[in-house]
């Protein structure tokens, strides 16, 4: 990777080689290291070869279960945003179950419209829902993960939509995950919550049942959430085989009211802009796995997956109606409408994988081959309704819902990989990977009234992968890589792609040109130390290019469309240094990440309407404007000291400003920067109970973690704007929460 235009440029290439000096003559100084634990990491979506942490090209992070059960994150979002520096959580929906996360300017979102670039794996099964690929991290219960890994950069083994990085989660099993364990706790917004896991094993056969219950009222108004999860595992294991039934039962209701000007949120920080704004997830995912060793080291897996999902919203919104003479303000109005949308999403499919190992003791190849069939099938229907603004911006019905659109999604992605780790010696390994991507996609009207909506879409490409390793001395390694990344369109974006015909998101489907494929390349560098537990660091530097990249491009009031844009850029620089002195740990995280536009593009205006010509129709983006909604600068740091059988931790996050969604060509105000700091404890009672407490924004800090431009259709008495226009362009932001507090008892019998 070049130094290029990297910010320190030409510091961070003298800081890698500093580091390796630093390392070999400290290591020849000192002799030989206490060195770390063997930390392993899945490289493929199934069971294979799992390598140690030290071989991998690349800075990836793995957390057991018993790291999780010590956090209590609320989703995975939490936890990866806890120990990872380039990742960054927004409030987009302004619900904690629905967040809005991006890795290294990457995102993985709940949110229609927002560019997906990580792909997100459960058990071997690509998780991404087909509509959009979105990620519903509510779907994931947290009581059930056995493990996960945050596996960085655009990696082929993992397919479609691997642009920035891989979060691969493995569920318990109940031959490893033994025990009974129980919790219940409650805090601030009236949060209340319950889990419970009994897993254990009778000679070959084995199971796992784990139930999760989590609600609260919200801290903003209108905001309660209920989450319902269920997980199932049994297997049996004899000789060389082994077989797993699993599944996963969710039903959710979510209410997320969103972004909210900041003229609103300065009287009172709890107000929502319009509601109703309701999200009810109904989830049934049944995954068989199957295992057989073949001899020697080679190891036969496969699996066969179904995921059937109800999601239903209902949104109240504020329309704006220009009266029909757009010049003539005196007829305008703002008119209350509420939306109501039913998608139905299948998805399924099947992986079959060989792994094993052959060479000698010079030279071994830990080889991989795989190949998989995943099908998605989504109906979407709109529905829309005529309706009056309460007192406080809600919306009641004004007549009956009417349908506005009904279109049905395929999509058949098809795949085959293959990768090859070679190890020379105990020092140096040398990564090769490749992946066939294969895509078709189909857009069907179920109306009869769009049948130019009809239409097939066929992708292919290969993408490949290397990457090497190498240790001078056992503390230490040098890693490299390059590789590449490949996402087709989804059926939202294939018929929301017309400037001319804007969509609504949810959105309303219009005959649209085809959208090109996204192409990412991508480059890491960086060295690692690992001397035990006393001291760790680790110095690294990446680089993703992306063509063709697909952004949902707004027309205001929710509507837009999706485009190409020619290039943009992922790169930053990430720093960790983290150890243990007696009872202290202690770790310290930075990452500097620089997303931005590389070619100039005209993007449409989110707040642009006929009536206002003060506004123009487009956003003049130019070669190195920031892409918006992605801090450059992050740091998180934590401690924790243990005395006795009490725990004591604290941990700060912070984000420096962003530039707001609409603001493309930045030339607004950024949103400002922000730093929280969280402070939690802990005691053991005994051999099986636990009692712990967490205090979160514990000085109260009041910060934004999104910001976008739109217009306020209300004035500052909470009536729709009549007669005076489209009304005022503000910032509307998402604002974060305040100072809360959490206590729960965890029971663990093994």
């Amino acid at each position: 990777m070049s130094c290029g235009r990297l910010p320190f440029a030409r510091s961070k290439c003298a800081l890698l080689a500093a580091s390796l000096v630093t390392v070999l003559t400290s290591a020849q100084a000192q002799g030989p290291q206490e060195l770390p634990p063997v930390t392993v990491v899945g490289t493929v979506p199934l069971v294979g070869h799992d390598l140690p942490a030290d071989q991998i090209p690349g800075s990836a992070y793995v957390v057991d279960a018993e790291q999780i059960r010590r956090d209590r994150p609320l989703t995975i979002a939490d936890q990866i945003n806890r120990g990872v520096a380039s990742v960054f959580v927004n409030a987009a929906q302004g619900n904690p179950y629905q967040p809005d996360i991006t890795f290294r300017g990457f995102a993985a979102s709940p949110l229609l419209g927002t560019p997906i670039g990580m792909s997100v794996f459960v058990d071997g099964v690509r998780v991404n829902e087909p509509f959009g690929d979105t990620v519903l991290w509510h779907l994931i219960p947290t009581a059930a993960i056995g493990s996960l890994a945050l596996l960085p950069g655009a990696n082929p083994a993992f397919g479609l939509n691997t642009l920035g990085g891989a979060l691969v989660v493995q569920t318990k099993r109940g031959r490893t995950h033994g025990g009974v364990e129980a919790e219940i706790g409650a805090g601030s917004f009236g949060r209340r919550a319950a889990q419970t896991s009994i897993g254990g094993r009778a000679g070959s056969f084995d199971a796992l049942l784990a139930a999760q219950y989590q609600e609260e009222d919200g801290w903003r108004d209108k905001s309660p959430s209920r989450v319902r999860q269920l997980f199932g595992q049994t297997g049996w294991q004899a000789g060389n085989t082994a077989i797993d039934a699993i599944y996963t039962f969710a039903d959710n209701v979510l209410i997320g009211n969103g972004l909210a000007p900041e003229s609103l949120l300065a009287s009172r920080r709890e107000s929502v802009y319009t509601y109703p704004d309701e999200t009810k997830p109904r989830l049934h995912f049944v995954n068989l796995q199957l295992r057989h060793a073949l001899g020697g080291d080679a190891l036969f897996s496969g699996n066969v997956y179904h995921r059937r999902l109800s999601l239903r919203t209902f949104n109240g919104d504020a329309e704006y109606d220009d009266g029909g003479t757009p010049l003539d303000p005196t007829d305008d109005e703002y008119e209350a409408e509420n939306r109501r949308t039913a998608t139905r999403q299948w998805a399924s499919g099947a992986t079959a994988q060989l792994a094993w190992t052959v060479g000698s003791a010079a030279v071994t190849h830990r080889l991989t081959v795989g190949v998989s069939r995943d099908r998605g099938r989504a109906e979407f229907s709109q529905y829309e309704q005529p309706a009056n603004f309460t007192a406080d911006r809600g919306t009641s019905p004004d007549g009956d819902f009417e349908l506005d659109v009904r279109v049905r999604g395929y999509n058949v992605y098809d795949g085959i990989y293959l990768t090859d780790t070679i190890s020379f010696g105990a020092r140096t390994h040398l990564s090769l990977a490749g992946r066939y991507n294969r895509a078709k996609v189909e857009i069907r009207d179920l109306t009869g009234l769009e049948p130019a909506l009809n239409g097939t879409h066929r992708f292919s490409r290969f993408t490949p992968s290397a990457g090497i390793t190498f240790a001078p001395v056992p503390a230490a390694t040098l890693y490299a890589r390059y590789s590449e990344g490949y996402r087709v369109p989804t059926p939202v974006e294939l018929t929301c792609a017309d400037p001319a015909a804007p969509c609504s998101l949810p959105v309303a489907f219009v005959a649209d040109p085809p959208l090109r494929p996204v192409v990412a390349k991508s480059w890491e560098t960086g060295v690692r130390s690992a001397r035990g537990e006393s001291l760790n660091w680790s110095v690294g530097a990446f680089r993703t290019d992306l063509r063709d990249d697909i952004l949902f491009t707004a027309v205001g009031a929710g509507q837009g469309f999706f485009a190409n844009v020619p290039k943009t850029r992922r790169q930053g620089v990430e720093l960790g240094l983290s150890g243990r002195a007696k009872s202290l740990r202690w770790g310290l995280a930075y990452a500097y990440v620089d997303a931005t536009f590389e070619s100039p593009v005209a993007l449409f205006n989110p707040v642009a309407v006929d009536a206002d010509p003060s506004q123009p129709a487009t956003i003049d983006v130019r070669a190195g404007d920031r892409v918006p909604g992605i801090p450059r600068h992050r740091l998180k740091a934590n401690a924790e000291w243990r005395i006795g059988s009490v725990v004591l931790g604290a941990e700060t996050h912070s984000a420096s400003s962003q530039f707001l969604r609409g603001d493309e060509s930045n030339e607004q105000r950024p949103l400002s920067g922000y730093t929280i700091a969280n402070l939690r404890a802990s005691v053991e009672l005994g051999a099986q109970w636990n009692v712990s407490a967490r205090v979160n924004n514990v000085f109260d800090r009041k910060y934004e973690t999104l910001g976008a431009l739109n217009r306020n259709a209300f004035d500052a008495n909470s009536q729709p704007l009549d007669g005076v226009g489209p009304g005022p362009v503000e910032r509307f932001v998402a604002p974060g929460a305040p100072r809360s507090f959490w206590i729960d008892v965890q029971y663990r019998f093994n």
